[in-house]
């Protein structure tokens, strides 16, 4: 029986499971380094409560508080919010910067500093790639250019001009159809040399493979080839393997793959973001989209994080009274040394 394979089932799922899921971030960061973190999904389903691509819930130490969002549609959505009290970036980082494929990874760094007349302090969150694609060179699509323009682009809402429209339409066209296609690809390949190098046949019929990339990306590109496409590239090619076992062999791979591409979808497609850091004193310097004393914000677009880091940083800094002070009492001492000697 003819199918759609297990890789279009995985790229129909890119395509239409995205969705509007704002999220919203908040710190507040205090002079002794501690931190108090609100994590925000505005539009979820009741269940990411427990379970979501943060990895936090109330048995992880956090204050959960559920109520229902106003979404406009039939189907129930809640605004959940987290909250928890951290004692220094450390202890934030080992919840939220953990290395999970299906997990946003968010780095957090706080140094205080001390220059006399003033101290000060700088505050960074960086926001980690969630491009889960490892089998796939981000730089074989994408230059300097790419990057340069993706650094940028203003905040979310923010007017730009026609002509960046137009590049960064292009872009996302490149990033959506050009590499996830070649990833899914790469990543689909991989599955399926990994099936057969299971199933304990000579070495030489992966080499077998290398040869045939160019027609194992037609079968796979091809939405009426079989189910088991292993099974049909071993017969086409003339490989022996049990076509029963590699069917399921290549299921339970498609099933780690999709979570994946799950999370890439969720962050990427639907993601609408706004991050709010407060610091102690009167902001200096900050690459935030807006400023108001001490509360820097930022409303980034995917795209900012979906190939490499995005760091966003805000500095402050308060006059040290006793420092000026002191400086005043030993110039008046010096004057009056100078005026007596005189």
């Amino acid at each position: 029986m003819k199918t759609t394979t297990v890789l279009y089932t995985l790229i129909a799922l890119l395509a239409l499971s995205a969705c509007e899921n704002p999220i919203a971030f908040k710190t507040i960061v205090h002079e002794d380094g501690s931190l108090d973190k609100t994590i925000v999904l505005e539009k979820a389903k009741k269940d990411n409560a427990g379970q979501n691509y943060f990895g936090i819930n109330e048995q992880s130490g956090w204050t959960v508080a559920v109520t229902e969002a106003d979404s406009g549609k039939d189907d129930h959505k809640y605004r959940i919010a987290f909250s928890k009290h951290f004692k220094s970036v450390n202890d934030v980082n080992s919840e939220l910067d953990l290395p999970v494929d299906t997990a946003f990874q968010i780095h957090s760094t706080f140094e205080k500093k001390f220059r006399w007349f003033y101290t000060y302090i700088h505050y960074t969150e960086t926001i980690r790639p969630i491009n889960r694609f490892s089998l796939t060179p981000v730089e074989n699509f994408f230059n300097q250019e790419d990057f340069a323009f993706i650094d940028r682009l203003p905040g979310e809402g923010t007017a730009i001009s026609k002509a960046d429209s137009v590049y960064l339409e292009v872009l996302n066209e490149k990033i959506s159809d050009r590499f996830v296609k070649m990833a899914m690809f790469d990543e689909a390949n991989d599955m399926i040399k990994t099936v057969i190098a299971k199933n304990n046949i000579d070495k030489r019929w992966l080499d077998t493979l290398d040869r045939n990339k160019e027609l194992i990306y037609r079968m796979i590109d091809d939405p009426k080839s079989d189910n088991n496409l292993p099974g049909q590239i071993a017969d086409t090619l003339g490989i022996p393997i049990n076509r029963d076992q590699a069917l399921k062999d290549f299921e339970t791979l498609s099933k780690k793959f999709e979570s994946r591409l799950n999370f890439m979808s969720y962050a990427y497609d639907g993601g609408k973001y706004i991050n709010e850091i407060h610091l102690p004193w009167e902001i200096i310097n900050t690459n935030a989209d807006s400023v108001v004393q001490n509360v820097a914000v930022w409303k980034p677009l995917a795209t900012k994080f979906a190939l490499r880091e995005y760091t966003m940083y805000a500095a402050c800094r308060q006059m040290n009274l006793w420092a000026v002070l002191v400086s005043i009492g030993i110039g008046v001492l010096t004057l009056w040394l100078f005026i007596r000697k005189r």
